[in-house]
C-alpha cells in the first residue's frame, strides 16, 4: 500500500485521550493505575468526501468510547505493545480503516522527566 504522502488519503485522529490503567513491568506500577495519554490515527484512501451523514464518516467517538468506559477497569498489563494491538484491533472492525497510527505515553513515568511513549503504525493486512 502506498504511504499517505502519496495519493489521496482522509485522517482521523483523537489525541491526548488520557486514562488511568494498571500498566508496567516494575513492581511499583503494579501498586496503583497510572496516568496514560493515547492518540489514534484513523486512515482511509479517499479521493473525495461525498458523504452526507455521520454514517458515512469514520467514527473516532467510537474509539474514544471505548478508550474511557473500558481501559480503566482492564486488567494490569505489562506492556505498552499489547495496548498498542488491542487498539489496533479495535479500530480495524471498521472495514474502512486502511491504516492506523498509535501512540501511547507514560507522561508520570518518571516523574515529568522524560516521556516513555510508543508508537506504531500498522496497515491492514491484504486478503
Amino acid at each position: 500500500m502506498e504511504g499517505p504522502e502519496r495519493g489521496n488519503w482522509q485522517c482521523l485522529a483523537l489525541r491526548d485521550v488520557p486514562l488511568r490503567v494498571r500498566l508496567g513491568v516494575y513492581p511499583h506500577e503494579r501498586e496503583r493505575p497510572q496516568r496514560i495519554l493515547v492518540d489514534v490515527e484513523l486512515w482511509r484512501r479517499l479521493d473525495r468526501f461525498e458523504g452526507t451523514s455521520l454514517a458515512d464518516c469514520l467514527d473516532y467517538d467510537r474509539i474514544y468510547r471505548w478508550l474511557v468506559e473500558t481501559w480503566p477497569a482492564r486488567p494490569h498489563t505489562e506492556l505498552l505493545e499489547q495496548l498498542v494491538e488491542d487498539v489496533f484491533a479495535k479500530c480495524f472492525e471498521d472495514p474502512r480503516v486502511e491504516r492506523c497510527r498509535v501512540r501511547i505515553r507514560k507522561p508520570e513515568a518518571h516523574g515529568g522527566r522524560g516521556i516513555p511513549e510508543i508508537l506504531a503504525i500498522r496497515e491492514r493486512p491484504r486478503s
